[in-house]
């Protein structure tokens, strides 16, 4: 068949149209990320710590916006499972170049709103990259479970609340069975957390309410007792 037969450009245009689809397909799928969190499970403390280290390099030779790799940096970090509490080990020197550039809350805020996007839009990704953002919210969330009295703290923790996120059946079944673990929505773990702390705090209002009360009230015994 002669190639500029009208059935061959028919098939070339096709074949060039399934292709691009296709690359387009594989790049949506893991938008936004250096690894998965499967990639991330298998590095080390050494390898880990080197990704930040060569992340950092990247910032400081950054012509443009230095922030960039750093949030890549953060991104990656939050995004391993953290069993072994890696993330307490490795990110302080990541934390402090972020902050130089007054840049860490925003980054932060950031990825989290990729994250809240991503998840809410799951046919674009698949599961594996959907987990990946799972795991980046359930070690935000953690981390920022015991300082949800600040006040930064607790406003990305409403924001995770409020995305209303819902795992697809796809992405429960792979945690279940490359991870072995089951899945709450972020969204409800913030959700509970964020209650725990109002509960908490309507209950210190309300005992400090009635202290104030029967301090009052003792007061007024002693007055009385003093003017007879």
């Amino acid at each position: 068949m002669m190639l500029n037969s009208p059935d061959m450009k028919t098939k070339l245009s096709f074949l060039m149209m399934v292709c691009a689809w296709t690359l387009i397909s594989s790049v949506s799928a893991q938008a936004g990320l250096l690894f998965t969190y499967s990639r991330l499970a298998t590095k080390d403390l050494d390898q880990m710590n080197q990704l930040i280290i060569d992340k950092m390099k990247e910032s400081r030779k950054e012509s443009g916006d230095k922030v960039i790799p750093l949030r890549e940096a953060m991104q990656a970090v939050y995004s391993r499972p953290n069993e072994d509490d890696m993330i307490e080990k490795i990110v302080s020197p990541l934390k402090t170049e972020l902050e130089e550039h007054d840049a860490y809350e925003d980054a932060v805020r950031a990825l989290v709103k990729e994250a809240d996007g991503a998840l809410n839009n799951p046919k674009a990704f698949k599961p594996e990259a959907l987990n990946t953002y799972v795991v980046f919210l359930e070690n935000i969330v953690a981390e920022f479970k015991p300082h949800v009295d600040g006040g930064f703290e607790r406003s990305v923790l409403k924001t995770i609340h409020e995305a209303k996120i819902s795992l697809t059946k796809e992405v429960v079944n792979e945690r279940r069975l490359r991870m072995m673990r089951e899945t709450e929505s972020p969204s409800d773990t913030a959700g509970a957390i964020l209650k725990g702390y109002e509960d908490a705090q309507a209950e210190a209002a309300k005992k400090a309410k009635e202290d104030g009360a029967k301090k009052r009230e003792k007061d007024a015994l002693r007055r009385q007792r003093g003017g007879r």
